[in-house]
């Protein structure tokens, strides 16, 4: 890593070895991470990306050309450096099945003509590749000094990419699997922060538990160069590991629940801690998605969290969903499509309506999570009372403003818009209190309330007349629109309540 290709070609011992170029590399600033002899056929397996062979041939030499073809082919596949290849001792000349396949697989190719002892080339190399990593390993072991320095007085995540910054001179980030920035340093804009994004000049993994959590990403700075950086990166990626990891505990399997119970009591301090402990958990949105919250009301959520997790699945969409407090609540990701303008209708649609009472918060990003969340939990209680299948919040916003009026209350809103309806359902049996609502909530037409209450249009249009004459305007003047939508609301809320209370009674006038 710390040896270019060019470099190596200098040193002496190669150049004694009078080099020729048989295949030439893509670039000759390629690196070279170590320098191994060997003439055994099978090296390919043992050797790394990087690494660079120095052979003579011999396990070559009683080889078949399909063979010495497959010895390319495997140390092209392991990302060999190069291979510089004695000649004279095992085999005279070059191989034309050699040099045609290294070719096809740009494998790049040296000849030594003149025989220098391989343990000389190795020393020298290796020596130099030791030598000039030294100043970027120290660099890297005083950055991760300071780092855990700063952890240990409770600096959290935001040290692991402050220290790096302040070394390198460049910027750093600390980004979770989907490209979540938890913490960056170094970076002047949010354009700077989305080029590092792009182009890290050093990325490193982050895995706690086996779990792909995310990535320390280096941009280039004065303070290194891009071997230092490759060093630095995966040295700070085991610390942040560290890091991220006292942000939860237990296992990742065991890191749903609490957390969606911290967002349900807003007790997730900020959204750094939020993206850290849902990357713990497998929760992985990416930065453009919405997020929305669902709750779920079932008499066995098991049966709930399995039915999510089949839709996930189905759609590709990031779940973070779990058992709290009886109840099954998660937080479902649905990345921007054409087909999903509305992505809160969209899930709702998505999910099932039979066997649970499901309500859908609205779209929010990822910082708000918790809040869409809050607003499918708080809104469950009344989707339940009016026995709604699958709900958005938005459609009961109304709903849950009445709930927090009592039973009089609602009793007077209600007779003070809809008195005649309600004596003339009582009368004749009839139900245009109900006509009325959903002629409301279809927004007037009367194609789609017809539709919706299974009815003629002639007999819709006979009923809005007889509510028009009763109420004596019509049921489409914006001046009274608001007080009949609260009035036919309330009584739907009226009639729950009543039905939650005494199953086998309804209200008069209600069927």
């Amino acid at each position: 890593m710390a040896l270019t290709l060019a470099e190596f070609l200098l040193l002496p011992s190669v150049r004694q070895a009078r080099p020729e170029v048989a295949v030439p590399p893509a670039q000759l600033g390629a690196a070279v991470r170590w320098v191994h002899s060997s003439e055994i056929y099978e090296i390919g397996p043992l050797l790394s990306a990087g690494d660079l062979l120095l052979t003579t041939g011999l396990g070559l030499a009683g080889a078949d050309a399909g063979a010495r073809r497959h010895w390319v082919r495997e140390l092209a596949a392991r990302g060999v450096a190069a291979v510089a290849m004695e000649l004279g001792r095992s085999l005279p000349d070059l191989p034309g099945e050699i040099l045609d396949e290294a070719a096809r697989q740009g494998l790049p190719l040296y000849l030594l003509r003149q025989v220098v002892p391989f343990i000389r080339i190795s020393e020298e190399a290796n020596g130099a590749i030791l030598h000039a990593d030294a100043p970027r390993l120290r660099m890297a072991d005083q950055v991760v000094h300071q780092v855990h320095a700063e952890l240990a007085a409770g600096g959290g995540t935001p040290a692991v990419v402050g220290c790096a910054a302040a070394a390198t001179g460049g910027p750093a980030a600390l980004v979770t699997r989907s490209g979540q920035v938890v913490a960056a340093a170094g970076v002047r804009d949010q354009r700077a922060t989305e080029r590092l994004l792009r182009r890290p000049a050093a990325s490193s993994p982050v895995r706690i538990w086996d779990v792909d959590w995310g990535a320390v990403l280096l941009g280039p700075g004065p303070g290194t160069d891009l071997p230092g950086l490759r060093v630095l990166a995966a040295r700070l990626a085991s610390v942040a590991a560290v890091a991220v990891g006292q942000s939860g505990t237990g296992s990742p399997g065991d890191l749903a629940a609490p957390l969606l119970a911290d967002l349900l009591a807003d007790a997730v301090p900020g959204v750094r801690e939020l993206l850290v402990r849902a990357g713990l958990a497998r929760f992985h949105p990416s930065p453009d998605a919405r997020v929305l919250g669902i709750a779920a009301s079932a008499p066995d959520p098991r049966q709930v969290l399995a039915t999510w997790t089949r839709v996930a699945v189905t759609h590709d969409l990031e779940l973070l969903a779990d058992r709290v407090r009886g109840e099954a609540v998660g937080l479902v990701a649905v990345p921007p499509a054409p087909d999903r303008p509305d992505p809160a209708g969209w899930l709702a649609g998505a999910l099932p309506s039979a066997g649970a009472v499901t309500t859908v918060g609205p779209e929010v990003p990822v910082a708000d999570a918790g809040r869409s969340l809050r607003e499918a939990h708080d809104a469950l209680p009344v989707a339940t009372l009016l026995g709604r299948g699958t709900a958005l919040t938005r459609d009961l916003t109304l709903f849950r403003l009445l709930g927090r009026l009592d039973d009089r209350a609602l009793t007077l809103l209600v007779d003070d818009a809809l008195a005649p309806l309600l004596s003339w359902d009582a009368a004749h049996g009839s139900d245009l209190v109900e006509t009325l609502a959903v002629h409301l909530r279809h927004g007037g037409s009367k194609t789609r309330t017809a539709e919706a209450l299974h009815v003629q249009r002639q007999s819709l249009y006979q009923r809005l007349a007889r509510i028009e004459v009763l109420l004596g305007r019509p049921v489409d003047d914006p001046t009274s629109h608001e007080h009949l939508v609260l009035a036919t609301s309330a009584r739907a809320l009226l009639d729950a309540r009543i039905a939650q209370q005494h199953p086998r009674r309804r209200r008069p006038g209600s069927g």
